[in-house]
């Protein structure tokens, strides 16, 4: 079993926008550094094959300096992006996929192992939604193609779909570490608040 790890991200200048209320836009982007760094560090150390996808070459520097490879996207959008780095794996003989997005401050090698772990075998899709339950912070399958990407609005009821249009078995995964991401100026007062119980 070959395992890909991707983290798509839009580039630290465009990220965690929704926090423009309460921080500069200066603040903003290294807390985005802060975030994709630490998700990088706990991807590496849960895998040797960790893949940014990013229109923001930018990222390069920080990327290589985690011991991830960073792809330039060329397409417009989260899923577009995702499919991209799909194509690459499926290329490279990639069998298992897993997508983390990069504003997860409180997760560990611990949930990322329990992705995988939870897989069906041979064939299937693992999705860990989001503290609200209507979106996906990480998601796992195997094969590498198994189901489309839908992240968006209400994409944990897509994946789900997804995954029964395609007649596999899929598990939902609750865990703390995957569940709990930074995007508002709430979510950012809880992880002050809270650290790793957020």
């Amino acid at each position: 079993m070959s395992i890909r790890i991707i983290v798509p991200h839009r580039g630290l200048a465009a990220a965690k926008t929704r926090l423009a209320t309460i921080l500069h836009p200066e603040e903003r982007m290294q807390l985005a550094e802060r975030l994709l760094a630490g998700v990088l560090l706990v991807a590496r150390q849960a895998c040797d094959d960790v893949v940014v996808i990013s229109p923001s070459v930018a990222l390069e520097p920080m990327v290589s300096a985690a011991g991830a490879r960073l792809v330039a996207q060329h397409g417009m959008g989260l899923n577009a992006g995702l499919e991209e780095a799909r194509a690459a794996a499926l290329a490279e003989g990639v069998t298992t996929l897993v997508v983390l997005h990069g504003d997860l401050p409180n997760i560990g090698t611990r949930d990322i192992h329990g992705l995988l772990d939870a897989l069906p075998s041979p064939a299937g899709v693992v999705i860990a939604p989001d503290r609200a339950g209507t979106g996906t912070n990480a998601l796992a399958m195997q094969p590498a193609g198994a189901i489309p990407f839908r992240f968006g609005i209400g994409s944990h009821a897509a994946h789900r779909a997804a995954a029964e249009e395609a007649g596999l078995p899929f598990v939902d995964l609750a865990r703390p570490g995957l569940a709990f991401d930074l995007d508002t100026p709430e979510d950012l007062a809880r992880w002050i608040e809270l650290g790793d119980a957020a």
